[in-house]
C-alpha cells in the first residue's frame, strides 16, 4: 500500500467510529481545533517544534474547520492535507508520519478485544492452521510507507523501539494494543502482505503464499509467527 494509500485509508478508518458529519462548526474555537491537533498528531508537532506546529495547524483549521463540536474526530484529513504544503515537501516523510501518529490514536481508541492466547495456537494442527481464516484485533493497525517514516516515528515515540541510524528505504509499521497498551513495531514487505491478506479475508496459508511469491526470500514462517506473538489477532475461524 503506497503512502497515499495508507493516508487516505487512515482518513477512512478515523471516521468510521466518529461520523463525518458536514458543514462548519462555528462553535469551536480556532485555538481549541489546534489543540486538538496537536494532541492528535503529537510525533508531527515534536518534529516541528510547538510554533511552526501551530502555524501550520492554523492554515489547516481555516482550510478544514472543523464539523463538530466533538473535536475527536478533527484531523483525520491532516495527514493528506500535508502533502500539498510546502512543509510536505521539505519533509517528503512528514504525511507519513501524521499518518502514522492517526493509526496509533485509532489503535488507542478502538473497543476492548483481547489477543488470542498461546493454547489455542498450539492446539492447532498445521493443517488446520494454514486453512484458518482470522479476526484481527480491533486495534490492530499497519501501513507500507515509501519513505522511512516508521523509523522516524518510533525514533520520536519511542526511542527504545527505533534502533540504528535510520536508511533511507520504504518499511511497514504495525500496531497493537495487547492488554490494553498500545506497541509499535517495524515489518518488511511480506509481513505486510500478509497482513493485508489477512484482512481481506484470505486464510494464513494462502496469505503466506502469496507473500512467499513476492518475497521468496523472505522468512514467511518468522513473519506469521510475529504477527501473531504481536497480539494483531483475536481469533481463528476454519476456512471453506
Amino acid at each position: 500500500m503506497s503512502d497515499l494509500a495508507t493516508v487516505r485509508r487512515t482518513v477512512a478508518d478515523a471516521r468510521a467510529p466518529f461520523g463525518a458529519p458536514l458543514g462548519k462548526c462555528d462553535a469551536v474555537p480556532p485555538v481549541a481545533a489546534i489543540e486538538a491537533l496537536a494532541a492528535s498528531y503529537p510525533v508531527v508537532a515534536a518534529i516541528l517544534g510547538h510554533s511552526p506546529f501551530a502555524e501550520l495547524a492554523a492554515e489547516f483549521v481555516t482550510e478544514v474547520p472543523p464539523t463538530d463540536p466533538n473535536l475527536a474526530a478533527y484531523g483525520c484529513r491532516f495527514p493528506e492535507w500535508i502533502v500539498g504544503r510546502k512543509i510536505g515537501r521539505v519533509l517528503p516523510y512528514l504525511s507519513s508520519v501524521a499518518a502514522i501518529d492517526r493509526l496509533h490514536l485509532a489503535a488507542a481508541r478502538a473497543p476492548a478485544d483481547t489477543p488470542v492466547a498461546a493454547p489455542v495456537l498450539t492446539g492447532m494442527t498445521a493443517t488446520e492452521w494454514s486453512a484458518s481464516r482470522v479476526k484481527l484485533h480491533a486495534a490492530t493497525r499497519f501501513g507500507w510507507f515509501a519513505v522511512p517514516a516508521p523509523s522516524i516515528w518510533l525514533a520520536h515515540f519511542s526511542p527504545r523501539g527505533a534502533g540504528d541510524a535510520t536508511e533511507w528505504k520504504a518499511e511497514g509499521l504495525l500496531i497493537t494494543r495487547p492488554a490494553d497498551h498500545v506497541q509499535a513495531r517495524r515489518i518488511g514487505p511480506s509481513a505486510h502482505r500478509i497482513l493485508s491478506g489477512l484482512r481481506i479475508g484470505e486464510t494464513i496459508g494462502a496469505a503466506s503464499a502469496a507473500a512467499h511469491g513476492l518475497y521468496p526470500e523472505a522468512d514467511i514462517m518468522s513473519a506469521v509467527h510475529s504477527i501473531l506473538d504481536s497480539g494483531a489477532v483475536a481469533g481463528f475461524r476454519a476456512g471453506r
